[in-house]
């Protein structure tokens, strides 16, 4: 395989992941029915097993460019930070209390800090703070419970919990703990 293709292939699976995220907000931006809320959490976790692929790829393709890291930047910004905020306003959590709406601000914001940082650095072996995917999928997955286990509201005021979820998640992404990165 040339070089060209070996550099090309991992970003246009970041822009399949990139894709996802934006379908999800697209999605979820009107009102909408339970399969289109859950359709949305099988695209983010799909977009968070292309992105472990992606850079995978380029790793062991020795494909790791300026550009790839960039994009990968955007596309877990989107598919990690701002859809799984569009569905927890989706699934309407934002409307208990303005706490969460608050921290559905933070969230993204946080992501993005965490990003910026990483891109700034060299961590080939670690992470720093908690990956914005990891984030993205914890997230995702809780929606994804409270969507399927429709009693979990009568039993859990889901406001205080969604609200505590998205602080921790905030704090964990900016946060300076070392993560050793998983290879595949």
């Amino acid at each position: 395989m040339s070089k060209v293709w070996k550099e090309k292939i991992p970003n246009i699976l970041t822009m399949l992941n990139m894709t996802l995220g934006i379908v999800v907000i697209f999605l979820l931006l009107y009102p909408c029915h339970l399969e289109h809320k859950l359709l949305a959490v099988f695209f983010i976790i799909a977009g968070g097993i292309i992105d472990a692929i992606d850079g995978t790829i380029a790793r062991r393709w020795n494909a790791v460019t300026n550009m790839g890291k960039q994009l990968d930047s955007f596309a877990d910004l989107i598919t990690f930070g701002l859809a799984p905020i569009a569905l927890v306003h989706a699934i309407g959590l934002t409307e208990q209390s303005i706490v969460v709406s608050v921290f559905c601000w933070i969230y993204p914001l946080a992501g993005a800090f965490r990003l910026a940082r990483y891109n700034l650095g060299d961590f080939t072996d670690h992470f720093i703070g908690l990956p914005i995917t990891a984030a993205g999928l914890i997230l995702t997955s809780y929606c994804g419970i409270i969507l399927i286990w429709e009693e979990l509201s009568l039993l859990v005021n889901l406001a205080p919990l969604t609200a505590g979820l998205l602080g921790i998640l905030s704090l964990l992404m900016v946060s300076t703990f070392k993560i050793n990165r998983l290879s595949f």
